[in-house]
């Protein structure tokens, strides 16, 4: 399907606005007609190969899972998809729909209306309609208010552009409200040892930091002595972070490191007698300078992986693959060679299963998370390498049957 775009070099400016609005109409309709095929796809083919296919549009493991999700979502509500393929609603619209009804279904009266109020109402507002009605919904499932926005709580924490992380977090308003009070209590902090230290830490970054600081790592003890008198700088209040030492000049000091153990892997030139090339156990490359710092607050584990230095070769001798067997694998495969997932919820799996005479040897394993780990013992998906290349996980051309004695490998 190709589109013809119309030039706008040379329009003015009341022109161009006609067409950026109508550019968007058509972008509304080409995201509601993408997510009706990739719900028809879901139909047919099941989650996994809609997110698949998802990542092919250069997606990350996170926005195609959530492509996906939205459309499975809206396929329950057709005049919802219907209104966002017409171009009425955008997909966020729909997708917040999509999610509520997962949550407390929708009568087709009440869906109407809301897409009426999505016509009308900026995405922010419609979210808080959108709430109200799903409040009213669940009026009579005996639950209060709070109650249900902890079963709607969640953290997501994932790769983002340029090596960042990102984390996303939704809580509910109690819990919500207690981790914005510790949040700008040491963000404050640390905009009051910046102002004493000239540092020029953005707002953001501080906040970014203080959350840092409370997920890894604890509040320095003051050591200063107590005073007496209304001096709030030292004074300590309940529920106060530690206060800061009025003399320290360095804004870290508002912290401490708190134990964190870190695998990282790192060359040694036996030329030069240097390190080099050191990287996070994912693969990310981390300067030595840096390495040097944060061997300073975080546990190093070392380990040498030789063919006579670690048991990486097991034979037939152990079935469980070793903690060496296991670190070497998370360096080699990085995730779940399936669907990408984080290599510390992963699972060592045989290709040539233990039951059929399978060898606990590197070469014949590879990393698997619990899902995709089901998906080769019970939907036949099979391990294929391209030489040279990593492994991947294939979709199955014809499921393999295993007798009912078999059991599944764990």
């Amino acid at each position: 399907m190709e589109v013809e775009l119309p030039q706008f070099d040379g329009l003015a400016s009341g022109a161009l606005v006609k067409l950026i609005l109508q550019a968007d109409s058509a972008r509304r309709q080409l995201d509601g007609y993408l997510a009706a095929m990739l719900g028809r796809l879901g139909d047919l083919e099941g989650q996994e190969a809609v997110e698949e296919l998802c990542r092919q549009f250069g997606l990350g493991r996170h926005g195609a899972r959530r492509q996906a999700k939205t459309a499975n979502a809206l396929n329950a509500l057709p005049n919802t998809l219907d209104a966002a393929k017409q171009g009425w609603i955008s997909i966020d619209h729909a997708r917040v729909m999509g999610e509520s009804h997962q949550r407390a279904p929708l009568s087709t009266e009440q869906e109407l209306e809301l897409i009426t109020a999505a016509i009308t109402e900026d995405f922010d507002e419609f979210k808080k309609t959108l709430a109200r009605s799903e409040g009213q919904r669940r009026a009579d499932d005996g639950l209060t208010r709070h109650e249900r926005q902890r079963e709607r709580r969640s953290v997501k924490i994932f790769d983002g552009d340029d090596e960042m992380v990102v984390l996303h977090a939704e809580f509910d308003r109690m819990a919500g409200e207690r981790v914005k009070t510790a949040l700008y209590a040491l963000s404050d902090r640390l905009f009051r040892a910046d102002a004493r230290a000239g540092g020029d830490r953005t707002h953001e970054q501080r906040n970014a930091d203080a959350l840092v600081a409370l997920i890894t790592q604890k509040p320095a003890r003051s050591q200063m002595p107590a005073t007496s008198g209304n001096d709030d700088e030292t004074a300590s209040k309940p529920g106060d972070a530690p206060s800061v030492c009025a003399e320290s000049h360095d804004p870290e000091d508002e912290i401490a490191p708190q134990a964190t153990t870190l695998v990282v892997t790192v060359e040694y030139d036996t030329l030069s007698g240097q390190l080099r090339n050191a990287g996070l156990i994912d693969g990310t490359p981390i300067d030595i300078d840096e390495l040097r710092r944060i061997a300073c607050d975080a546990g190093i584990v070392p380990a040498i992986f030789t063919a006579d230095g670690q048991p990486l070769y097991m034979g037939r001798k152990q079935r469980a693959a070793t903690a060496a067997q296991k670190l070497a694998l998370r360096l080699r495969d990085k995730r779940c060679i399936g669907c990408g997932m984080r290599a510390g919820a992963c699972d060592a799996h045989h290709i040539i299963w233990w039951d059929d005479d399978g060898p606990t040897d590197m070469p014949n394993l590879v990393l698997l998370c619990p899902k995709c780990h089901k998906k080769v013992h019970k939907h036949g998906y099979k391990i294929m390498q391209d030489v040279p290349g990593p492994h991947r996980l294939v979709w199955p051309s014809r499921p393999r049957v295993r007798s009912p004695s078999q059991g599944a490998e764990p």
